[in-house]
């Protein structure tokens, strides 16, 4: 009787572990991007003021350089391509420029996908341009980091508007 469980319990086990080795896995072949347009991800750090911020492009195309314009709440995306259908992915802090974000290439407005979000906001492009191209991209606020302070501010003053004629008729 015992030699019948053992020979079962062997036999059962071979089965399960063969079966497990012809079992495909899970998984699937990773895709490889190739070809002469490839995604390129790149990580721009943005100095304003005392901070440091990170400015994540990714696009099918070269981006040479990005600047900040402060005082015109402003990121300039230079950068050059050999083929026409450009896309690109752009995500920007909120505390570097926010608001509402608007796009130019080379001067001419154009059309893209605002997506914002609490933290930063992404701008998608597609184009068919090819050559240097200077990509800009305007926000309405720059640093809101006195945001909650001004809020502070607003209600201690309105706090002693209200109290202090209250507080002299004692």
């Amino acid at each position: 009787m015992r030699s019948q469980i053992f020979l079962s319990s062997i036999v059962l086990s071979s089965v399960i572990l063969l079966g497990f080795s012809s079992l495909q896995a899970f998984a699937q072949e990773p895709t490889i991007s190739s070809g002469p347009h490839m995604g390129i991800k790149w990580d721009w750090k943005i100095k304003a003021e005392n901070y440091t911020f990170h400015v994540i492009t990714v696009s099918n195309y070269d981006m040479k350089n990005v600047t900040f314009n402060k005082v015109n709440k402003e990121l300039v995306f230079t950068s050059n391509s050999t083929h026409n259908g450009n896309i690109a992915e752009i995500e920007i802090p909120t505390n570097l420029i926010g608001g509402n974000l608007t796009v130019s290439q080379n001067g001419t407005p154009v059309s893209a996908i605002v997506i914002p979000g609490t933290n930063s906001s992404t701008i998608m492009l597609k184009f068919n341009q090819t050559g240097t191209i200077d990509t800009s991209i305007f926000g309405t606020t720059y640093l809101p980091e006195f945001s909650t302070v001004v809020s502070l501010v607003m209600v201690l003053s309105i706090a002693i508007v209200l109290f202090v004629p209250k507080i002299r008729k004692f």
